[in-house]
């Protein structure tokens, strides 16, 4: 058992809760984790392979909104085992592939097509606790944008950046926040719902994770985290495409769809980019520097098409010129 883990630190009490249907793992290998002190392994047994989750405490929601969205006949990680005092949770394997993974336009249209069929299904779930005893509120939504200003200064003092995060900025996204809150149609939102939390498994069928957050929002909020994500730009003619795909499967006349879409894809993309300042800046994670760069593409696209003020287009274009001339930010990135 000791040359199983050889490659990877669990305590004896870890590699005892792996045994599973009087069989013992093979083989036990990190996933590579975005962002999280959640850490996952492939575990290979002789006759099918699982996933581990090691937390540092219990994902009771994970939990929950599995078994919710599970019962509700969406394809989720089955939940095979668990350990409530050593936050641990075994499952079922995903898969090994992500929708980031392909390349092809052409090809990653019809997995996106397929990603809203399945957004248009979540809404139509009625959602219980602990999803539907939460939503995106005005304190949700201005705890985001002072953790993008917040970070943006961080960035700001080590990069040695001159452009400047105006008042105007952030009173227009509080106008923005305060819009989301006050929308009259809620419903289920995945909080994450972008390419990466998206596995192809092997039936090709789409296996959604990370959904633990999920909590009520606007119909636009999952949708603008897929459209607008920044591991998998997209062109502009797409997203229009697919938006109207979105309006058409919801047969449902949203009051003003067009302005909470753009509005919500200015909040979803706004609070996207804090946490890449976030990642790069505090946790020093240097490979999350491109998809900075990506995320103020998406929002000069958004702030150009949403018809909003100059001074947002002028900070996100300024700071994006300024990051492709710091020779330490562009290190090893080609654009």
């Amino acid at each position: 058992m000791n040359d199983v883990n050889s490659s990877v630190s669990l305590t004896d009490q870890e590699l005892k809760f792996l045994e599973f249907s009087g069989k013992l793992p093979q083989k036990i290998s990190p996933i590579t984790v975005e962002a999280s002190d959640r850490k996952y392994f492939r575990v290979v047994y002789p006759d099918r392979t699982l996933v581990l989750c090691k937390d540092v405490r219990f994902q009771h929601d994970f939990v929950e909104i599995a078994d919710f969205l599970s019962h509700e006949q969406f394809v989720v990680p089955e939940i095979l085992k668990k350990d409530l005092i050593h936050f641990l949770i075994l499952m079922s394997d995903g898969g090994e592939r992500d929708l980031t993974s392909i390349t092809d336009d052409l090809e990653y249209r019809e997995w996106l097509v397929k990603s809203i069929e399945i957004l248009v299904k979540l809404q139509r779930t009625n959602p219980i606790p602990p999803v539907s005893s939460r939503e995106f509120d005005l304190e949700k939504f201005d705890f985001e944008s002072t953790f993008t200003y917040s970070n943006y200064l961080k960035l700001q003092k080590e990069l040695r950046l001159k452009t400047q995060l105006r008042s105007e900025v952030k009173i227009f996204i509080e106008e923005c926040s305060a819009f989301l809150a006050e929308y009259p149609v809620k419903v289920f939102c995945h909080r994450d719902f972008h390419g990466r939390n998206l596995l192809i498994n092997s039936e090709n069928q789409i296996c959604m994770i990370d959904f633990q957050d999920a909590r009520m929002g606007t119909p636009f909020y999952d949708l603008a985290s897929i459209l607008y994500d920044a591991y998998r730009p997209i062109p502009f003619g797409m997203r229009q495409g697919l938006y109207q795909l979105f309006l058409k499967l919801s047969e449902q006349n949203f009051p003003r769809s067009k302005e909470c879409h753009y509005i919500q894809c200015l909040q979803r993309s706004y609070k996207a980019l804090g946490s890449y300042f976030y990642l790069v800046a505090d946790k020093k994670m240097d490979k999350y520097r491109e998809s900075l760069l990506n995320a103020l593409d998406n929002l000069l696209e958004i702030v150009q098409a949403g018809l909003f003020p100059d001074q947002l287009y002028v900070f996100f274009y300024l700071l994006k010129e300024e990051l492709l001339s710091n020779s330490s930010f562009m290190k090893g990135i080609k654009r």
